[in-house]
């Protein structure tokens, strides 16, 4: 085995790959947001955006298998990292509380497996909902394209769809909040002075992306766009 591929396996290496990974998939969920938000310019706006992106053809397919290999690498990583120290500490705690600075233990870093299989399991029905997903079809200047407008306002008009990714979105605030801040430990990319501050941009930053997911859905569901 190379020294990398033991440096990787090693829990420091698992520790700095999750947060590389972890960093990488805040961006994308960022770029993602954005992508959504273009529903509140109406059909022509969330249409083209689509479109463009099946522009790239056969490229499409291969960043989503990438992204998708990111995100199960990350997963994998968090699990035997949990698992790692679930059988260096086999017995559990009685009594819960927040240890504060510097381990910033919470309800959210002591949910971050549990979250992240939920997250695992949203991500194979939300593939199935709309990557998969047979769209109509919509003209717009002239060129048709996937009607993703359409496929939105169909899926948030079901309560029941609504209120489980409204859930998903929590818990992936949840995750967030103290995943950046995990993150940036991992890699060493902060101080005990700059500590408070990374973890107070971590829950703001945690928090406009919860907002700003479960914003569509209920404006579409309650009929306010």
């Amino acid at each position: 085995m190379s020294k990398t591929a033991t440096f990787l396996n090693s829990q420091v290496g698992r520790k700095i790959a999750t947060g590389v990974t972890g960093i990488g998939l805040v961006l994308f969920i960022i770029v993602h947001l954005i992508g959504n938000l273009a529903y509140f310019g109406g059909p022509e706006a969330i249409n083209t955006y689509s479109y463009t992106l099946h522009q790239m053809g056969p490229l499409l397919w291969v960043v989503r298998l990438g992204l998708l290999a990111f995100f199960l690498y990350h997963v994998w990583l968090g699990f035997s990292i949990w698992l790692g120290r679930r059988r260096a500490r086999p017995e559990s705690y009685e009594v819960y509380a927040s240890r504060g600075w510097p381990s910033r233990q919470s309800w959210s870093s002591s949910s971050m497996i549990l979250t992240g299989v939920l997250l695992l399991l949203f991500v194979i029905t939300h593939l199935n909902t709309f990557a998969f997903h047979d769209f109509q079809t919509a003209v717009i200047n002239g060129v048709e394209m996937h009607d993703v407008h359409a496929r939105l306002t169909e899926v948030f008009q079901s309560p029941l769809y609504t209120i489980y990714y409204v859930i998903i979105m929590v818990l992936l605030g949840m995750h967030l909040r103290h995943g950046v801040w995990s993150a940036f430990q991992s890699l060493g990319w902060m101080s005990r002075n700059t500590n408070p501050i990374i973890y107070s941009v971590a829950f703001v930053l945690a928090l406009i992306i919860a907002i700003g997911f479960i914003g569509l859905p209920i404006s579409i569901y309650f009929g306010l766009v």
